[in-house]
C-alpha cells in the first residue's frame, strides 16, 4: 500500500543532514540575487517554500547569518560536512522555512512559480513564460 500523505524527505550531497516536511510547498520560486547566486554556484537558487513547522532537519547543520540591507537578518544552513545548502530562514518571514530544491529527493515537486531580483540575473538566462519575474524581492513571493 502506497502512502498518499503529503509531504517528503531530502538530503545533503554526503547524507549526513536528512530532513523530512510534512504537507505541500506554499509556494516554489528562484532567487537570481548575487548572494543566492554564490550560495547556490549557479545563476540562481530554488527555494521551496513550507511552514516552518512543517519541516523536521535532523544532523550536523552550521549557520551562516547575514544582515540584509542593514537591518533584515537572514541565515542560511548548511551541512557542516558536506557543505550542502540546505534552507534559509529569515526574520522577514519568522514562519517559514525555504528549503533549497536540489535537496528534496522527489525533484518532480519544483515547478517554480516565480523568479526574484530578475535585474542581478545572468544575462543569458530567461525565464520560461509562465515564471512571473521581479526586478527586486516584492511581498507576496517567497514569503506569501
Amino acid at each position: 500500500m502506497t502512502d498518499s500523505t503529503p509531504g517528503g524527505t531530502g538530503h545533503c550531497l554526503c547524507g549526513a543532514v536528512q530532513y523530512r516536511y510534512e504537507g505541500d510547498p506554499i509556494t516554489i520560486g528562484l532567487c537570481q540575487c548575487d548572494r543566492c547566486q554564490r550560495q547556490s554556484g549557479s545563476a540562481f537558487l530554488i527555494g521551496v517554500i513550507f511552514p516552518r513547522d512543517a519541516v523536521t532537519i535532523t544532523g550536523p547543520l552550521a549557520t551562516y547569518e547575514a544582515c540584509i540591507d542593514g537591518t533584515r537578518r537572514l541565515w542560511r544552513h548548511f551541512c557542516q560536512i558536506c557543505g550542502s545548502a540546505i534552507s534559509i530562514t529569515l526574520d522577514r518571514y519568522p514562519g517559514i522555512r525555504s528549503m533549497m530544491g536540489g535537496t528534496l529527493d522527489d525533484k518532480t515537486k519544483i515547478k517554480p512559480r516565480f523568479s526574484v531580483w530578475c535585474s542581478a540575473g545572468q544575462p543569458w538566462l530567461k525565464m520560461p513564460d509562465d515564471i512571473a519575474c521581479f526586478e527586486d524581492y516584492p511581498d507576496g513571493t517567497f514569503g506569501g
